[in-house]
């Protein structure tokens, strides 16, 4: 199984990185192709110009679509930095999920036409690190994720795990949200034994912004 990594924090001694390293043992027999976008110093900004053609010749931008059509899994790891993704990964979703690849529009020449999703073989999970609870900020990644990017593109969502409170937790707290992360792996490809979810962690909100570092 092909799978497309996406990471998008810049620190490389981050979490979000110890979520990725994870997957990657978690994944071994599968091809797992990752970008780091920072790392990659991905540009974020969508050019007038590709806006106008709708496409980009830009070789990069090419690689990343051909990346994603290509694969039958997407991975996703970001932290919450003001109940959204980062820019960088939001201007990935600008600039890659296009028309002709993420979905196209059909219909009379003259009329009404609607969107035909281009990504249903698929599947995909999302990681998201934050400060705050999970009870808190997950139904924004829900809607961002879950009902709008991958329900318009016909991706699968498989599962998208909020780990909470990031600056609080502990060696084993941190472990034990890595054993999820094994789980959601094994959710992803299909395996049928999954390693058990941590238990949850009490709810008492720290009161600082929901961003993690």
């Amino acid at each position: 199984m092909q799978i497309l990594a996406l990471i998008a924090h810049p620190s490389r001694g981050s979490f979000n990185h110890a979520i990725l390293d994870r997957c990657l043992a978690s994944l071994r027999g599968h091809e797992v192709i990752v970008h780091d976008l920072y790392a990659e110093t991905f540009d974020p900004v969508f050019p007038e110009a590709d806006i106008r053609r709708r496409c980009s010749f830009d070789p990069v931008i090419q690689r990343h679509m051909r990346d994603l059509s290509s694969s039958q899994g997407l991975i996703v790891i970001h932290p919450d930095w003001w109940g959204q993704p980062p820019a960088i990964l939001k201007g990935w979703l600008d600039r890659v999920l296009t028309p002709g690849v993420a979905y196209e529009y059909q219909g009379p020449e003259f009329g009404t036409k609607h969107a035909v999703p281009l990504l249903n073989h698929v599947r995909a999970a999302v990681f998201v690190t934050s400060d705050a609870l999970a009870s808190q900020v997950a139904p924004l990644f829900d809607a961002i994720w879950r009902d709008r990017v991958f329900s318009f593109c016909g991706i699968e969502s498989r599962r998208i795990e909020l780990l909470e409170r990031m600056r609080e937790t502990n060696r084993r707290q941190r472990e034990q949200y890595l054993c999820r992360v094994d789980a959601v792996m094994n959710d992803l490809v299909g395996r049928s034994k999954e390693t058990n979810r941590s238990e949850e962690t009490n709810e008492t909100y720290s009161g600082r912004p929901a961003r993690e570092e």
